[in-house]
């Protein structure tokens, strides 16, 4: 049998989402806040968009503050006006001020990546 050369991600038919990212936003259900941690940190570098409604769905529910500090930061990284409604809602009401705090710096990046900034900056003075 011969080895086949690694073309890195290989796309996930009908769901345009590349397999690395399948597996990262199956991790985002693990057990082990670690693991989730460290897979909505890996789904903002990648800056794709397939996990978003995921990371937001964390944003909202997780149990882990820090778990909800790195979907923050990976839905600013992302950079999808999308998730500004969710980031706004967390960035006022999520029990965890780092949270918070982590929230309105993604929302800055959101604004400074779109222009949309008169929109988004009257929560970040809040």
């Amino acid at each position: 049998m011969r080895d086949l050369p690694d073309h890195g991600s290989v796309p996930f038919r009908g769901a345009g989402v590349s397999m690395p990212e399948r597996d990262l936003i199956q991790q985002l259900r693990d057990q082990d806040a670690v693991v989730r941690r460290q897979a909505a940190q890996a789904l903002g570098r990648t800056g794709r968009r397939g996990g978003l409604r995921e990371l937001q769905l964390v944003l909202v529910e997780d149990a882990s503050a820090p778990v909800r500090r790195a979907a923050a930061e990976a839905l600013g990284r992302i950079g999808d006006l999308g998730a500004r409604a969710t980031l706004d809602r967390s960035s006022k009401q999520d029990e965890d001020e780092g949270v918070r705090l982590t929230a309105k710096a993604a929302l800055l990046r959101l604004a400074s990546a779109s222009g949309e900034t008169p929109a988004i900056f009257p929560t970040i003075r809040e």
